[in-house]
Parts: C-alpha cells; sequence; structure tokens
C-alpha cells in the first residue's frame, strides 16, 4: 500500500477518534463553562464561550482539509479512480469534499432530492472510498448536532443569567 492509501486509513480512525471526542469530552466541557454561567456572567465568561466554539471550528476545517488532501493524493499518488467520472481537479475535490460536508449538515436532505454541490459522484466499486467518505460525512454531521445542542444549552443558560442579572439591577 501506498502513503496516500495509510494517510486516508489513519485520517478515517483520526475523524472517527475526533467525532468520539466531539460527544464526550465536549459535553463535561459544555457543563463546565454551563456552571461559569451560572457562577458569574461575565466577559471572561464569553470568551471562555467563543474558545470553545472556535476548537469546533478548527476541528472541522482540519478534517476538511485534510479528507480533500488525502483525495488528492489518493487520485494522483496512488492512481485510484474516485470517481465515476474519472480524474478530477482539486478545485473539484475540494467541491466534492465541501458536498459531503453540506448533506451531513442537512442531514439528508439533498440526498433525497438528489441536490449536488459538484457533478462528481463517488465511484461505488471502491467500497473502502464509500465508507471513508461516509466516515466524513458522519463526523461532520455528529459535530454539528454537538455544536447546535450545546450551542443552544449555552444560549439559554447565558438569557437567564441575563435576565436574573437584569432583575437583581432593578431590584436594588
Amino acid at each position: 500500500m501506498s502513503w496516500p492509501i495509510w494517510f486516508a486509513i489513519i485520517n478515517a480512525f483520526a475523524m472517527v477518534a475526533g467525532a468520539i471526542s466531539v460527544v464526550f469530552f465536549h459535553d463535561r466541557k459544555s457543563s463546565d463553562i454551563g456552571q461559569l454561567i451560572d457562577y458569574s456572567f461575565s466577559t471572561y465568561v464569553l470568551k471562555r464561550v467563543i474558545l470553545y466554539y472556535r476548537g469546533f471550528a478548527v476541528l472541522v476545517l482540519l478534517f476538511f482539509l485534510t479528507f480533500s488532501i488525502s483525495l488528492y493524493a489518493l487520485q494522483t499518488g496512488a492512481n485510484v479512480t474516485l470517481f465515476a467520472e474519472g480524474k478530477a481537479s482539486l478545485l473539484g475535490m475540494f467541491l466534492f469534499s465541501f458536498d459531503l460536508m453540506a448533506r451531513g449538515a442537512f442531514f439528508d436532505w439533498m440526498e433525497h432530492f438528489d441536490w449536488r454541490l459538484t457533478p462528481l459522484h463517488m465511484n461505488r466499486e471502491r467500497l473502502w472510498f464509500v465508507i471513508y467518505a461516509f466516515v466524513f460525512r458522519m463526523f461532520f454531521a455528529v459535530t454539528l448536532i454537538r455544536i447546535v445542542f450545546s450551542f443552544a444549552w449555552l444560549y439559554r443558560k447565558i438569557k437567564l443569567a441575563k435576565k436574573e442579572h437584569l432583575e437583581q439591577e432593578a431590584f436594588v
């Protein structure tokens, strides 16, 4: 096996580890931030919330780039046909990666209505590539679900803390 295949395998395992980390580690981190909000609503807490979500953004961007680069390396370095249409350009691969991210973000809405951001289709004869693309797509879906739920929970806590602070000021 060539280095692009090993890179894709390592990247797939890293995405699975990242998804597990997002689900379990960030749950603990989110509750820590929630306790900070309950204790004191301040700019320090808002900075912690922003840093918390920046961590998600960095993780998503990192795996987007590594997935796209691995597609390019697989096509050029390992000379593997990934797409039914044949070879794709680097821009086409980035669009394909973004298309998978959008499909994960819209929870199969695009799949049901057959909407595409790119004309590229996966080569279904390469089962390992279909699984690799699925892992990337599910990583993004799990991460997005976690972001939405944690944001709703933290937003509610911030609103309640702000309301309580305003009520205390009005009382005094």
